[in-house]
């Protein structure tokens, strides 16, 4: 009994990593060069800010998918994850910030620049729907998924303008002396000064 059970086990292994490896060959390999095709379109109508186009959500009579095809065609390529990030891009332009987001929690960023983006973005829709809570808690999730020069300032600065406009000054002073003692080169320091010094006189 023990054999016939590791036997099967052996069987049902090979015929696993068979089934994997003909999904690779045979399909996600092809896939994934179809899929970037289609995304050099999207993305060149996206470099010339024709939003709709580049999206093409409404599976318009063309030759070429957009951003919500190859999301839905092409699943399992790295094309098809990167067109979730383009697709939420194009949906918060176009001022749908639940399928914006929607996208964006979808996409699986290994990049870790990418990732705080991506959580930047949500909380950016999250401010368009008048959720602050969710989009303070995004920043803060943004601003600490690897720190950086970049993206680690830029949203924090965004958490202390939520906190400040929320008029929740101590919580604002918080991100905006963080920024002011780790990153001095930040693109809106003189801003970050200038609400420390209203702070401190309204405190």
């Amino acid at each position: 009994m023990k054999k016939k059970f590791i036997f099967c086990s052996v069987i049902l292994i090979i015929i696993l990593y068979v089934t994997y490896f003909s999904f690779k060959t045979l399909f996600l390999y092809p896939s994934e060069k179809k899929a970037v095709k289609e995304l050099s379109y999207a993305q060149q109508y996206l470099s010339q800010g024709e939003i709709d186009k580049a999206l093409n959500k409404k599976k318009n009579k063309v030759n070429y998918l957009g951003f919500s095809g190859i999301v839905y065609k092409y699943p399992f390529t790295k094309a098809g994850n990167i067109s979730k990030f383009y697709a939420g891009i194009c949906y918060y332009k176009l001022g749908d910030y639940k399928e914006s987001i929607k996208m964006m929690k979808s996409f699986s960023a290994k990049d870790e620049i990418l990732s705080s983006i991506k959580y930047g973005i949500i909380g950016d829709a999250f401010i368009q729907m008048k959720n602050k809570k969710k989009a303070l808690k995004n920043y803060v999730i943004a601003a600490n998924v690897r720190e950086n020069e970049i993206t680690t300032p830029l949203f924090y600065y965004k958490a202390a303008l939520l906190n400040f406009y929320m008029k929740k000054y101590e919580n604002s002073q918080y991100f905006l002396r963080k920024i002011e003692k780790k990153y001095p080169s930040f693109l809106y320091k003189k801003n970050v000064e200038k609400y420390i010094m209203f702070i401190e006189n309204k405190l």
